[in-house]
């Protein structure tokens, strides 16, 4: 090794001596200073949390006073992100329309994306169907970003102490140039995430209207028929699907007004369930018979039989 060689080895070794010990000193200063952290993202442990909640007013949750549709939702929380999807033609306008009117305590806000309010309203006023009392903006706005909503829903509390908001429909609201040239599945999630944390932040219930894939309608449809389904799926809290009965007869079909109304996902009690429904075309309501109680049950039947027939093979 020539001397120009041994200088430099020094040199490195002695930088490497320095970087351990500024590394050293540097961890035990950190350790200190994280002995002493007691600010809002310390950790703690879960039997502390625990008793802190068992202290607290038991979380609130919105019921709509129809036994049948509460008892496969468990209520809507606050924070709660819940998607209600169905094929163009199965009623989720109506079916969201409907749950306006059960929470109308809650001082409910539409954001309308697809049509107007006022053309909503104008509408089942020509048809005779009820009509929520909901808050809607004054001026209709087809693409709407995060911030957009945001300041719909900050108006919404501060003047009417409005606890539930719902978009119609999902599909409408944009995330912004960053994700425009994204694929639809990222852009899906970047949209999903930003709505969920408005949920948080302002501590209300979201419900967003969703267009499923266009598929065979005969049979009721599933969560892979969502669009974007896999960030779907991890973003909502709750999954309502719709589907209206109807039969195939050469190259038309028959629909009639019997709903399912089937709870895919709930995150907050775990158990998927289904309901069903009359939607009486005049006045817009939907009826939980005991009829249409077993027709849901029949189809959930058939449905078991089937899946058990198929893992058969």
């Amino acid at each position: 090794m020539n001397i120009n060689d041994l200088i430099a080895k020094i040199e490195q070794d002695k930088q490497s001596l320095v970087e351990s010990i500024v590394s050293d000193e540097g961890m035990e200063r950190l350790k200190k200073v994280a002995k002493e952290y007691s600010g809002e993202y310390s950790l703690v442990w879960a039997h502390d949390t625990l008793e802190e909640i068992k202290t607290r007013p038991k979380r609130e949750s919105h019921k709509s006073g129809v036994p049948a549709f509460d008892d496969i939702t468990g209520g809507f929380r606050p924070q709660q992100m819940i998607g209600i999807g169905a094929q163009s033609g199965h009623g989720k306008t109506a079916f969201g329309l409907w749950v306006l009117k059960q929470y109308e305590n809650l001082n409910p806000v539409l954001l309308p994306l697809e049509q107007s309010s006022e053309e909503l309203i104008e509408q089942r006023h020509e048809n005779g169907q009820f009509i929520p009392n909901y808050l809607s903006p004054k001026k209709h706005s087809a693409h709407v970003d995060p911030d957009w909503i945001e300041q719909r829903i900050v108006e919404a509390i501060a003047k009417h102490n409005s606890k539930m908001i719902m978009l119609d429909h999902m599909g409408y609201v944009e995330v912004g140039d960053d994700y425009r040239r994204e694929g639809e599945h990222l852009r899906i999630e970047k949209k999903l995430q930003a709505i969920k944390h408005l949920a948080i932040k302002w501590n209300v219930v979201i419900v967003i209207l969703i267009q499923l894939s266009q598929m065979e309608e005969e049979q009721a449809p599933q969560l892979r028929d969502l669009k974007g389904s896999s960030a779907i799926r991890q973003e909502l809290d709750q999954i309502i699907l719709l589907w209206r009965n109807n039969q195939k007869a050469g190259k038309a079909r028959a629909y009639d007004n019997k709903v399912l109304i089937s709870m895919q996902k709930n995150r907050f009690t775990g158990v998927n369930a289904n309901a069903g429904a009359q939607f009486n075309i005049k006045d817009g309501d939907y009826q939980f018979t005991a009829e249409t109680k077993e027709w849901a049950q029949a189809l959930e039947k058939k449905a078991k039989e089937e899946v058990k027939a198929s893992d058969a093979f």
